[in-house]
């Protein structure tokens, strides 16, 4: 295990990903041989920690925590609960289907085709082929893959233009930097974040498979001849702790339901300055919340944090350094 001091930047999207998993040190020892991530903590969970998540103390949760050694963000945390394995969320789901984070992204450094098979033998399946396409500018080859815990990663090898700002990351990906919720309306879901979070869209397009190929699994047809409409929002404009929202051409199954302790991702962080504005505007804005309160955070010491229950039931924490 290698310990490190944690640097965050405030307001620069997020820089924690929190998951609930049957088995913390399986999962983590899985993500260390596939991705090269370095295992950096791992204890009881803070119990002002899981308040922020809903989730009971009695339940007995543990964590790990893994991070991409060279990134400086992106961590990962593991939670475990001792007693029965909790369902998992977005059970059955496809990725059209409404509720809750669909997946992460990380930057494939390697051959694509490598990083599929190395997730694939460490008990992931793919929902489609790896997939060619253009986004905003950008040649890419993408692969979506899942496990029983209900973790889904999404692999970009980026083709054309040159990766930027990736040389010094040793391993085969990047720290995640993008997830993805799908919402009904992306319009409506882009107005959310602009105007209650006052994040800006740095990508607002919607996509066409000529050949019907595509890393959703959507049948070939609807893919062809049907748009997948997205946006990319981040508070600083910038693909990098970065959150997408999709909406797709088809009916969808509804997820909202999901209780908080169900394995999968279960949320996102965010350092923040402001972190009471944040909270107060997205109560106004009718989002269920949680006060800032008073929080032990691993790698930080004692911050004071809030949650915010998007209207996709997709909880984004804020912290805020004392």
């Amino acid at each position: 295990m290698v310990a490190t001091k944690t640097m965050i930047a405030l307001d620069n999207g997020y820089d924690e990903v929190v998951t609930i998993v049957t088995d913390a040190r399986e999962t983590a020892g899985r993500l260390q041989r596939i991705l090269g991530y370095e295992e950096t903590h791992r204890g009881d969970s803070d119990p002002g920690f899981l308040a922020l998540h809903a989730l009971d103390p009695a339940m007995g949760w543990q964590e790990i925590s893994v991070v991409q050694p060279q990134s400086g963000r992106g961590r990962m945390r593991l939670l475990q609960a001792r007693g029965p394995v909790p369902p998992v969320r977005r059970m059955g789901a496809q990725p059209w289907d409404i509720g809750g984070f669909f997946d992460m992204s990380v930057r494939s450094l390697g051959p694509i085709d490598e990083l599929i098979a190395s997730f694939c033998r460490g008990g992931f399946s793919a929902f489609a082929p790896i997939a060619d396409f253009e986004m905003a500018g950008l040649k890419v080859r993408e692969v979506l893959a899942h496990d029983g815990d209900g973790l889904c990663f999404a692999m970009i090898e980026r083709i054309s233009p040159p990766l930027q700002d990736c040389d010094h990351i040793r391993g085969p990906a990047s720290n995640p930097f993008n997830s993805v919720i799908t919402v009904s309306d992306v319009d409506k879901a882009k107005r959310f974040f602009i105007d209650i979070f006052g994040w800006e869209a740095l990508v607002d397009t919607a996509l066409v498979h000529p050949d019907g190929r595509n890393v959703m699994g959507l049948p070939l047809d609807i893919a062809r001849e049907h748009e997948v409409r997205l946006a990319i929002v981040q508070q600083q404009g910038r693909m990098e702790g970065s959150v997408e929202l999709i909406e797709y051409p088809c009916e969808s199954t509804d997820f909202l339901t999901d209780k908080p302790h169900y394995r999968g991702l279960a949320s996102l962080c965010f350092p923040v300055s402001d972190l009471a504005g944040v909270i107060t505007r997205s109560a106004a804005a009718g989002c269920a919340v949680g006060d800032p309160r008073e929080v032990v955070w691993t790698g930080l010491g004692k911050v004071r944090a809030g949650w915010v229950l998007t209207p996709w039931a997709a909880r984004f924490v804020f912290f805020e350094p004392f």
